[in-house]
């Protein structure tokens, strides 16, 4: 089975508890989750020389994840995780290792890749500051590629103007439920669920495809699983969540999900194929605690050329 290269663009941060430092941010766990699968990704990031930059060394480390694309800085970026009442609020500060990828760098990676067609994941937390959206930019303007991004919206993040501009030449694009609804909402276009049913079509969706290229939406429900649609706004396929023995955190589901479809992708496996093994090995991630599982074996199944386990 053939296996293109991929590029990770983004964000590669530590979440600040209380009673320590863990390795997080989107772009990082799908990088990770792709080393661990077999993969040999680029992450094109800003890590300091820090603490911090030490926990995501490590880890890099631990799943196989080679850092060669990936900036060096005085500090890591943080998220501030807030205790209250039994619960957690997240702060993303500004002005963060991640708002300041250098184009340079960037570009370069990109010409160092073998493959005339890699795929190129981002989301759209660094694309926050000018200096980023600069580097992915002269990423992109570097070679051809296919552009997957997962929307992964954040508070934080960049205003709807930056996050629809970006949206821009793309081969997939990822969204959640509310995610889509958002999006729908910014570009003046009716509301849908998104779900794949046999013989649907969605005006709006057809609408969505044409503005950003996308020839593949991808839209998770969560519990709901999740559905495909083409270009055209047509429903091409669902795939059910599957029942889990015990759930126990759904922090990073939405990562697992991306990494196992980029997997499908870069293995050019069926669409329907690759997305039932990415909603199955989503649900898996809920069954450990984190975005990144602490036992490397749970990839061993997934590492195979065969299908989902």
């Amino acid at each position: 089975m053939r296996r293109h290269e991929a590029i990770i663009f983004g964000e590669a941060l530590v979440d600040a508890f209380a009673d320590g430092l863990v390795a997080g941010g989107a772009p990082f766990n799908v990088a990770c989750h792709l080393a661990a699968l077999g993969f040999d990704p680029w992450l094109v990031s800003r890590i300091g020389e820090d603490e911090a930059g030490a926990v995501l060394r490590a880890t890099a480390a631990r799943c196989g994840l080679r850092l060669d694309g990936v900036q060096r800085d005085a500090c890591t970026a943080r998220v501030l995780v807030h205790e209250d009442g039994g619960g957690h609020r997240f702060e993303i500060p500004p002005a963060q290792a991640f708002d300041r990828i250098e184009p340079e760098t960037a570009r370069a990676v990109r010409l160092a890749v073998r493959d005339p067609l890699p795929w190129l994941y981002f989301g759209t937390l660094a694309l926050r500051a000018p200096t980023s959206r600069a580097a992915l930019a002269a990423l992109r303007a570097a070679g051809p590629h296919r552009a997957f991004v997962d929307l992964n919206w954040r508070e934080a993040g960049p205003p709807p103007d930056v996050i629809v501009a970006a949206l821009d030449s793309l081969a997939v694009l990822k969204l959640s439920d509310e995610e889509l609804a958002r999006l729908l909402g910014w570009l003046g276009l009716p509301a849908t669920d998104g779900r794949a049913l046999p013989g649907r079509s969605e005006a709006a969706l057809r609408v969505l495809a044409e503005r950003t290229g996308a020839a593949t939406l991808l839209v998770s429900h969560g519990a709901g699983g999740a559905s495909a649609w083409d270009g055209t706004g047509r429903a091409i396929a669902h795939a059910p969540a599957p029942a889990l023995p015990a759930l126990v955190d759904t922090v990073g589901a939405g990562d697992a999900f991306s990494a196992m479809m980029l997997a499908g992708l870069l293995e050019e496996r069926p669409l329907a194929e690759a997305l039932e093994r990415a909603v199955a090995f989503a649900g898996t991630s809920c069954t450990w605690r984190g975005a990144l599982p602490a036992d490397l074996s749970v990839y061993q199944p997934w590492r195979s050329t065969g299908a989902a386990p």
